[in-house]
């Protein structure tokens, strides 16, 4: 693994698009704004399309958005004519584990807000110090029993003085759960990570602790190709009854299925035993963010499309060694057989749970799988999304509206009035064709126009740093 470098700069210089001269602004009588960016417009609640959009932006938020003579600007706007091109939310990774060397990334490829699902403090702390980093929620060290996979030296208690570094916490009583999401808490984290092999007395304690500092919960129950079926003792209706606000990976689910008397590896599934998962998480209020992209890329690998994706040609080439190592792992016929239980599991799971009101949040779970691009790895989860059987205008919701709903922040993943302005303009149509988000035209954070020409070459200028630092250390 490339290890973390130095603090890096990304210029966010304006981009300077020539106004509009076709188009007539209203009267000016209301506040100057500081950009008017026409196009057609993605309306994420409603999941439809203004075809006569426009998003005025004042500040670091939208003024006003919609249809065109529903809003007003004065002649000395700058205006932004993006044609037919279509203007989205900045789109919403629920699901990453960034590392500072490719955190600047993201935003350059439309991703404008993501949720680490594990890292150390430290780490969270380089990252949101950095020009050009999107906007981070973060759980911090994940938090597991005993026996986890992440300690293979032994537990890792809670040790303040050094809980920067840790990258998790090791809990074995209800007591010492209440202890460290106490400490976390105190550091400001937003979300509480619970692994595989918490047993289920100290994973209820955790929920309950986590509820009791107002922190949402995310949980990790495993896959049928990690340790879902050997060694996670919770499954996904018994989280999901425990009070979690999301189930990583719809992790558990195939524990749940074994639970019911269904053998997660046959062939065939028991319509009965899914219709009964799906019943309880739908009864529960539970959250599922699935990372369709990697379950994926598990069963075959590279088998998401690379083609188009923003940045990929300066980032896939310090990856490839440790995809193909993935890759080689997964060729056994033992993981291929276990990660196409996955598969079959997740395309019968997916759309069941979409119809039962269930929320599916967008979350690719980078650098977890072999050729999931870091940064435009959500363009690709969209895709298995698609694949899996949501609509392109549901993996489009996924990834903006309902992420943003998940995270409880109403003021992201939509363009109306009140939100924060990032944007994302793509060329084509990914309503009919979802690949279409890869054409990157303009991304908006915050109000400002990122200058992309710029940006890319400060993330591969990060990558070959960190590359380098690794050598040098000797790894």
């Amino acid at each position: 693994m490339l290890r973390r470098s130095g603090v890096f700069a990304l210029s966010c210089a304006a981009l300077l698009v020539s106004a509009c001269g076709s188009e007539t602004a209203s009267p000016p009588t209301g506040p100057s704004a500081d950009a008017v960016l026409f196009g057609r417009l993605f309306d994420a609640g409603a999941g439809t399309v203004i075809e006569r959009g426009v998003v005025v932006i004042a500040g670091e938020r939208v003024r006003c958005a919609g249809e065109r003579d529903a809003c007003s600007w004065r002649d000395a706007d700058a205006r932004h004519d993006y044609g037919d091109a279509l203007l989205l939310p900045g789109l919403i990774d629920l699901h990453v584990h960034a590392r500072p060397h490719y955190i600047g990334a993201f935003v350059p490829a439309g991703v404008t807000t993501v949720r680490d699902a594990g890292n150390t403090l430290d780490n969270i702390a380089q990252m949101r110090a950095m020009p050009g980093a999107p906007r981070i929620f973060a759980a911090g060290p994940l938090i597991d029993g005993p026996d986890s996979v992440m300690t293979p030296d032994g537990p890792r208690p809670l040790d303040v003085e050094t809980l920067g570094a840790q990258p998790s916490l090791t809990v074995a009583s209800a007591a010492e759960a209440d202890a460290a999401i106490a400490a976390l808490a105190e550091h400001g984290v937003d979300w509480i990570k619970l692994y595989e092999q918490l047993p289920p007395v100290v994973f209820d304690a955790a929920v309950a602790a986590a509820a009791r500092h107002g922190l949402p919960v995310m949980s990790d129950l495993g896959l049928v190709v990690t340790r879902g079926l050997s060694g996670a003792d919770v499954d996904a209706r018994q989280a999901a009854a425990a009070g979690v606000t999301t189930l990583e990976h719809i992790g558990g689910a195939a524990l749940s299925y074994a639970r019911l008397g269904g053998d997660p590896m046959a062939d065939t599934l028991d319509d009965a035993h899914l219709d009964r998962i799906v019943a309880d998480l739908a009864a529960s209020g539970v959250a599922v963010v699935p990372t369709a992209g990697n379950t994926a890329q598990f069963f075959s690998p590279d088998s998401l499309e690379r083609d188009g994706l923003p940045g990929a040609g300066r980032i896939a080439p310090h990856f490839e060694g440790y995809w193909s190592h993935l890759a080689g792992v997964l060729a056994s016929p033992a993981a291929h057989a276990r990660a196409r239980a996955d598969q079959r599991l997740l395309d019968a799971l997916l759309p069941r749970l979409h119809a039962a009101g269930v929320p599916i949040g967008a979350g690719s779970d980078v650098p977890a799988a072999p050729y999931i691009v870091p940064g435009p790895a959500l363009h690709q989860e969209l895709e298995a999304l698609v694949r899996a059987g949501l609509s392109p205008v549901q993996a489009l919701q996924s990834a903006t509206v309902v992420a943003a709903s998940i995270l409880g922040q109403s003021q992201l993943g939509r363009l109306d009035a009140g939100a924060l302005a990032d944007v994302l303009v793509v060329d084509g149509d990914p309503l009919a064709d979802i690949r279409a988000t890869r054409n990157v035209v303009a991304v908006w954070k915050d109000g400002a126009a990122v200058d992309l020409a710029a940006a890319w070459p400060v993330v591969e200028a990060a990558l070959e740093a960190a590359r380098v630092e690794a050598e040098a250390a000797g790894g």
